[in-house]
């Protein structure tokens, strides 16, 4: 049974360590991140043999039960204790994939502390994030040159301090693209339903209606909903359980690091989510986009003058409909299914042009954070 005491137990614990082993902090929000940050942990550990403090708010993340020798975990969930930890951590450097330090409640240190940022998505950073989410790191691991090219442009506007942006690539995508599948195009067509979150998104608004209307023409559908449906609006979820969950062609995934639905599917639905972009670069298969309004949470994105990634690559990689054409949804899924070899072409000039170090992120990644270290 886990308390406020063992929590504060667990803090002191990590307090006391000596500075030697906590000259690297991870920290990871949910279990959500483990597949980001383990190429860094691993990295770090096994090719230049360095002492790493992993720190997660969420009992259940893989990165605290490693096993691995050089890896010290601290369970230290949300609330005031982790506040505290944050305001008052003593480290060289902080790892983590969480936005908007110092914007809301988790501040930076009183004591001087090098703070990295890795990008988890191929996403721009000045539309769907706020204005300000990247203000206040040092370093940022960035996945594509636009977005060191989004970050240069604010800092340039508004007179910020320079940050230190990395060339680094995202993991993630290699992963995909290692493991890709490709269904035989003669097969039972899969079709992967996974949206981004809010009001304005798939689920919460044409979500069952386009599910009937995909399970109606006979196709298999999973749905992959964003975790921030499964905590923000869980009714949403129980309303497609209780319409299709006794469908045999339907199913429900819940938990975002299960790639699987990915790998069957041959093809991909959303709206703004980027999953369409690890999705379409990393599978090389093809996403219909619904139409609906994109999250915006900068509304002065536009200053920049950059289109945001995940707006430009949408004709690139499959079809836009709008919400009240779905009725019609299996003739554009089997349309751009046929199209997948052509879509595939773009999909690998697009790679080349927006992502680095494709294949080399393991390598890059620790390297980079030696250098800072030293």
């Amino acid at each position: 049974m886990f308390n406020w005491l063992s929590h504060w137990q667990e803090y002191q614990k990590f307090k006391k360590l000596d500075p030697v082993e906590k000259r690297i902090v991870i920290f990871a929000e949910s279990y959500q991140d483990w597949h980001h940050l383990e190429p860094l942990v691993t990295g770090l550990t096994e090719e230049y043999k360095q002492r790493i403090c992993y720190v997660s708010s969420d009992h259940n993340d893989p990165g605290l039960q490693t096993g691995n020798p050089y890896v010290k975990g601290f369970w230290i969930p949300e609330g005031f204790l982790r506040t505290i930890f944050f305001q008052y951590l003593e480290a060289e450097l902080l790892v983590l994939t969480m936005m908007d330090l110092n914007n809301f409640e988790l501040k930076r240190s009183v004591h001087p502390v090098h703070y990295v940022y890795l990008f988890h998505s191929l996403t721009s950073t000045h539309m769907v994030d706020n204005s300000n989410s990247f203000d206040h790191y040092d370093s940022l691991l960035c996945a594509g040159p636009h977005q060191a090219k989004e970050i240069r442009a604010r800092e340039q506007i508004y007179d910020l301090k320079k940050k230190n942006l990395i060339p680094y690539g995202s993991n993630r995508l290699e992963a995909l693209m290692e493991n890709a599948v490709h269904p035989p195009q003669n097969e039972e067509v899969h079709v992967l339903l996974a949206p981004t979150w809010g009001d304005q998104s798939i689920l919460n608004t044409i979500g069952s209606k386009l599910c009937k209307a995909i399970l109606d023409q006979g196709h298999t559908l999973t749905v992959r909903p964003h975790y921030e449906t499964v905590k923000r609006t869980p009714g949403v979820l129980q309303g497609l359980q209780a319409n299709f969950s006794d469908h045999p062609k339907f199913n429900l995934i819940l938990s975002m690091s299960e790639n699987e639905s990915l790998f069957r599917s041959q093809l991909l639905i959303t709206d703004w989510s980027g999953i369409s972009i690890e999705y379409s670069l990393g599978l090389g298969k093809p996403v219909i986009f619904i139409d609906l309004p994109p999250r915006v949470r900068n509304p002065k994105w536009q200053e920049l003058g950059i289109e945001p990634f995940e707006s430009w690559i949408r004709n690139k990689v499959g079809k836009i409909i709008l919400p009240d054409d779905i009725d019609g949804i299996s003739e554009k899924i089997n349309e751009v299914i046929s199209q997948t070899d052509q879509i595939m072409t773009e999909i690998k000039s697009i790679r080349e042009q927006w992502v680095y170090n494709l294949g080399q992120t393991r390598n890059v990644g620790p390297k980079e954070i030696i250098k800072l270290l030293k």
